[in-house]
């Protein structure tokens, strides 16, 4: 969902989206929002294969709670080294010190966090 919104904000722009999974690829080839322009990727955030230096901007959403946080620091990496000088890291994901979790009761956190097993290691993440 994220790719296609950089697509409509940067209709000229070439574009790659990137996942792990052949199923989410596949949705995304089939979309009807899906064009040709985009290159789609099969492989890891942390060993892409992609060229050094090859992207203005790139875009992780809801990624990083999902992992734990070898894996996180290991993809930082490695968007470091696809980054032209310059460009730019944009990050969307949850917020560790949103007032929503400071006042949410212990069990629905407790039960948050059942359905989000990284969500303890990616709260402590000095991602700064």
């Amino acid at each position: 969902m994220s790719t296609f919104a950089l697509q409509e904000i940067y209709p000229q722009a070439k574009i790659t989206g990137l996942d792990l999974s052949p199923y989410f690829l596949a949705v995304a080839r089939n979309s009807h929002k899906c064009n040709a322009t985009i290159n789609w990727v099969h492989a890891a955030a942390e060993s892409t294969g992609l060229a050094d230096a090859s992207f203005d901007l790139i875009s992780i959403f809801l990624v990083c709670h999902e992992l734990p946080q070898s894996a996180t620091k290991e993809i930082f990496v490695e968007m470091k080294r696809l980054l032209r000088p310059g460009g730019y890291l944009t990050i969307m994901d949850m917020n560790p010190n949103s007032e929503v979790y400071k006042k949410m009761p212990p069990y629905i956190l407790t039960l948050l966090k059942s359905t989000e097993p990284y969500l303890d290691e990616y709260f402590t993440l000095d991602i700064k």
